[in-house]
């Protein structure tokens, strides 16, 4: 009786010790997903697996994305001009800059209408560039409301007036990719471009998202949000597009000179720009590679902004629930001693699997196909919601995991295989 109580408890151990330590994993794939999400620095091909699902959507003629009606592209590639250059005071030649006189008219019209939802300047106005009208422009620009100018890490701003009216344009890329991988929001407490866009449609005081905790956490108006997500890319910009009959309708953008201003006699600026969310930007020379292709840098910003707006760096606690379940499951799974190797019944792979499982590099490297395999399935399935998940975490834990389970399992059968006693063969006389 006291050997049978003894074995229950034991077992009864064992069994809490596997849900415990299934709970606790999936606790630090969740945890440590959100925190590293947070940061700047991209997971290891974070943005593979959506770059695989965008050419097979191509590939079966699913085009994702579009350009909404409310959002007008102006594009300034073609509105140049050239103005004296001087470095460390000695004038050294001309550089080319965006027209800024016709910048200025643009915005003295769309000041004076006021019926726009937003404009976002996507021109740089570095300092030592000057043109003869900066002063005008740079305090028309001043003045207005909902407007905002890019500003970069290690460029000043050629006047303080500006920098009411700057945000934060930067981005990160991945590990080994020259791909844009990761938009984050809030930058060393300094917003981005999407960020005050955010802000300002909202009307909120501050910029939205603030960090806790030294920046461990995040939150949106006392919402649970990321500071950093994986962008889907639901605005994307082609350059034209076409009808049925394959000739071209019309450009995802118009031209400042010879679309807007030239033809304002016409099709007055006002009417243009009337509820619109402007985004002037330079979209053939500003452009960065994507998982969907060559993508100008303006459309990035515009894709987090609505990132924001669609409300995609909120934690999700359902989502969160369902991750925690499949973690618990799969860590359960793993910690009963069963492996993929077990579904196998044809003799040459029971062959292989004998193999394989004498040898600890080829365990880890099979436990890591399969697991990174199911896991990509749920990425595939996420990323259709809308749901930006990364396989990396998850992966390598349970990929571990299962292969140390399987040389755990392994010795213990051994060991139990040597303290069974031999039979003497029977005596069969002489």
């Amino acid at each position: 009786m006291k050997i049978t109580v003894q074995y229950s408890i034991k077992a009864c151990l064992r069994k809490w010790w596997r849900y415990i330590t299934a709970i606790s994993l999936s606790m630090f794939i969740l945890i440590f997903s959100y925190l590293l999400g947070n940061t700047s620095f991209p997971l290891p091909n974070e943005i593979e697996l959506f770059q695989k699902i965008n050419g097979w959507n191509a590939f079966l003629g699913v085009q994702k994305g579009n350009m909404p009606d409310s959002i007008l592209f102006i594009n300034v590639c073609y509105d140049k001009e050239l103005v004296d250059y001087e470095e460390n005071g000695i004038p050294v030649g001309k550089y080319v800059i965006t027209d800024r006189e016709k910048l200025l008219r643009l915005l003295t019209q769309a000041k004076k209408a006021n019926n726009y939802r937003y404009i976002f300047l996507d021109v740089i106005f570095e300092e030592g560039i000057k043109s003869p009208i900066d002063s005008a422009l740079f305090h028309t620009i001043a003045s207005m409301d909902r407007i905002v100018i890019p500003m970069h890490k290690d460029v000043t701003l050629d006047d303080s007036i500006l920098y009411p009216k700057a945000a934060n344009a930067d981005y990160t890329i991945a590990w080994e990719e020259t791909n844009f991988a990761r938009y984050q929001f809030l930058h060393k407490g300094i917003p981005s471009v999407p960020l005050r866009m955010y802000a300002d449609r909202l009307h909120l005081n501050d910029n939205g998202i603030k960090a806790y905790w030294g920046g461990l956490i995040y939150k949106d108006q006392g919402r649970w949000c990321r500071n950093g997500v994986t962008l889907m890319m639901n605005i994307r910009m082609t350059g034209r597009l076409m009808d049925t009959e394959g000739q071209v309708r019309e450009r995802n953008y118009i031209h400042l000179g010879a679309d807007l201003l030239d033809l304002d006699s016409i099709i007055p600026v006002k009417d243009q720009i009337e509820d619109k969310i402007i985004v002037i930007g330079d979209f053939k020379n500003d452009i960065h590679d994507t998982y969907v292709g060559p993508q100008p840098g303006s459309v990035i910003c515009m894709n987090a902004y609505l990132a924001l707006l669609n409300g995609d760096h909120l934690i999700n606690f359902w989502c969160v629930l369902a991750l925690f379940l499949v973690y618990t499951t799969i860590g359960l799974w793993y910690l009963s001693g069963q492996s993929v190797t077990d579904f196998i019944k044809w003799r040459w792979l029971q062959t292989v699997a004998s193999f394989i499982n004498k040898r600890v590099w080829l365990q880890v490297f099979f436990s890591f196909i399969s697991t990174s395999l199911f896991f990509a399935i749920v990425g595939i399935i996420a990323y259709h919601f809308n749901v930006a998940f990364n396989v990396w975490i998850p992966t390598i834990i349970y990929s571990t995991l299962d292969a140390v389970m399987q040389r755990y399992n392994d010795f213990f059968k051994k060991k139990n295989n040597e303290k069974i006693p031999v039979s003497p063969k029977p005596d069969t006389g002489s």
